[in-house]
Order: structure tokens, then sequence, then C-alpha cells
């Protein structure tokens, strides 16, 4: 695959300086994650990739897609660069930078995109776009693994909050290192951020049997999901958002029904049809009804030209019983040899127009719900 390489300019050289001021750690040991193949029907068969999320043919430098449905659109899961690739990881080798994506999302009239990092919390890379390019909407998050500590760390997304330009919005919970990921994609040392207790024991203590009890969320959880719900970003005085991350279905159901007690304004269950997670439909819908302000994300495996009949099927019907209100589609792409975001989102457009949709619910999917989600106006 031929990619570009970006000049290197002075306003260039400046961001690469500010995302080393903002990444805080290095990487930790595991192999495997949500991008590896998956092993249920939901998310296989997708074909070509890293996960199903498809083979790209093209490169940077060809036409970026124009279809109605990415005007206006932003992307709330998009992989990029700079981001850690090595041994100690296994995390997936990144096809494309922020820069990049701007000029590709930008030619396909896009708003924004929300620039998804594991390891690091993004608000300062975003800040830095935005001042580069304030043509587009971008935003940041923060992932609760490793690298913020061997427990969820309030402090963490404390700080998140209080970052010059209040760009970081969505904090995911434990996701690579969840200990829902150790049991499903081992790896040594089995290292691992819990979000709850079965009766004082791991969770997981007799996978792949959950806890009998139903379990507890651990201290530490309670006082983050406090802070997301109370905290205000700097600057832009915006509310935080929580999202699931790669927790299993139970644990799912422990933090949002946390959530919604908290009075957390906007809560996001991460990727529940690809395998990390495994949920059900039913089981999807069950959650979103839990509150008024809970999405179920979509990512774009199904919209690949080479998804299985079944793979599109189960997120049709998966999209339709949680409702195109409380659902929203990403990308999860920027992975090596995966399609170009904006190009992935375009795809899924395609098929959801084949299978029913309305250019309204593509709205709804695409633009209306993410901008409601990351608090800022709908589009015209």
């Amino acid at each position: 695959m031929t990619t570009r390489t970006t000049p290197w300019t002075p306003a260039r050289v400046a961001l690469a300086i500010g995302a080393a001021l903002v990444a805080f750690a290095v990487g930790t040991n595991q192999e495997g994650s949500a991008q590896q193949p998956a092993q249920g029907e939901a998310a296989r068969g997708a074909g070509g990739g890293p996960a199903g999320r498809g083979r790209a043919s093209y490169s940077l430098s060809d036409p970026a897609p124009q279809d109605p449905a990415l005007r206006g659109a932003i992307d709330m899961h998009a992989h990029q660069d700079p981001d850690s690739f090595g041994p100690s990881y296994g995390q997936a080798a990144r096809s494309l930078d922020a820069i990049d994506l701007y000029a590709r999302a930008k030619a396909s009239g896009m708003r924004g995109f929300v620039i998804k990092g594991h390891l690091d919390q993004t608000a300062g890379l975003a800040y830095y776009m935005r001042k580069l390019h304030p043509d587009m909407e971008f935003f940041g998050g923060m992932g609760s693994n490793l690298t913020t500590g061997t427990k969820v760390n309030p402090w963490a997304i404390t700080h998140m909050a209080e970052m010059k330009g209040g760009w970081g919005r969505i904090v995911w919970m434990p996701s690579w290192d969840s200990e829902n990921s150790v049991h499903r994609l081992p790896r040594r040392p089995p290292a691992y951020v819990a979000v709850a207790h079965c009766n004082s024991l791991p969770f997981w203590i007799n996978y792949p049997k959950p806890c009998p009890s139903g379990g507890e969320l651990l201290p530490e959880v309670k006082e983050a999901i406090q802070v997301i719900a109370k905290a205000k970003t700097r600057d832009s005085n915006g509310d935080l958002i929580l999202a699931t991350g790669h927790n299993s279905p139970p644990e799912v159901r422990l933090i949002v029904q946390e959530a919604v007690r908290a009075g957390v304004k906007h809560i996001i269950i991460t990727h529940p049809l690809l395998a990390i997670v495994e949920m059900h439909a039913a089981e999807i819908k069950e959650v979103v009804n839990m509150g008024p302000e809970i999405y179920a994300e979509f990512t774009s495996q199904f919209g690949n030209p080479n998804a299985r009949p079944e793979v599109v099927k189960t997120y049709v019907e998966a999209i339709r019983a949680a409702g195109v209100e409380h659902s929203f589609v990403s990308s999860d792409t920027g992975q090596l040899n995966s399609n170009w975001q904006p190009d992935a989102l375009a795809n899924c457009a395609k098929v959801l127009r084949a299978n029913g949709f309305s250019e309204r619910e593509l709205d709804l999917l695409l633009k209306i719900n993410p901008a409601k989600i990351l608090g800022i106006p709908p589009p015209r």
C-alpha cells in the first residue's frame, strides 16, 4: 500500500513536539486486541486487514469519498499516530497521523473526529490540531489502562479535564488492559486493570463463569464515575463522557448502572458487537434502555465490500434493536492496512442504505448523535 509522506513543516514539527509533551507513558505487555481477528460471528469474516477492517487498496492521495452521509459527520473512534508500536504491547501500527486524517476528512466534508488512544490522553493533541485547523472539530480522550496505573485512576481523569482548551472528553474504562481482555486475549505477564470484584475476589475468578452474586464495582471505579459526572473541562466548559471499554456484558451493566446513578450526562457502550465485548442485540437494547443518554457504538467492519452477509445482518439488527436515536457509527480504523476513516464511514453508509436506512437515520448515526454526545450544536 502506498502512503503519502508529509513534509516536515514548522507547524508539523510543533505538533510533534506538543504530542511528545502530552504523551506520559510507555506501553505495557499485551498480545492481541480488539483489532485482532474476532472469535464471535458478529465480528468474524468481514475480510482483510486487522479484524476485518478492510485492506486499503488506495493511497492518501486518491480522491476522498464524497458520500452525502459524510458531510457534517463526526468519527467518534479514530485511531492515528502518534501512537506506540512495539513488542512490549502488541498494538497494531497506525497508518496515518492526525494531520493526514484532517486532510482526508476535510476533503470528504466531515465535521470532525475524536482522536482515540488506548494508552495516552489525547486532549493535548486535539488542542494543537484545533490551533492548526480551527475549521474542524477535534476532540480527545483517555483510556484507563496500565499507563494510568494498576487501578482506574480518578486523578488521571481530573488531569485530562484540566488540560488547556478542554478538548479531552471521552473517558474509556479499561480496554487493552481490562480483566476481561486478559482472559480473552492471554498474555504474559497477566497484568490488568479491574473494574469490579466478586465478593472481594477477582470478578472473573471462575472464568468463563461470571460472578454468581453479580459482582460490585471497585471503589476507585465509583470515584472515577463521580469525577466524570461532575467535572467540567477547562476553557470549553464541556461535560465528560463515559465509555465502557473492553469489559464484558455483566461488567458493562455494572458500569452503566453506576453512571446513571451518578448522573453522568452521556454514556457510550464501546463496540458491543466486537468479540472482545460480545454483546447480543437484546443485551445492547437492555443496557441502552437503562437511561436517557446511553448510546451503542457500531464500528465499521460491516461496511467492508467483502463483509459476510451474516455480519451485515448482525449489525443491522443490533442497530435496530438499540434504535437509531441511541446509536452511532464510528470507524475504529487507523490500523496499518485498514481503510481510512472517512472511507470506512462511507462504506457503512452505503451498506445501511441498502438495508433500508433513510438519510435522516444516517444523519442521526453519523452526525446528530455524535454532536449531541460531544455537547456541540447539531449540524445544520
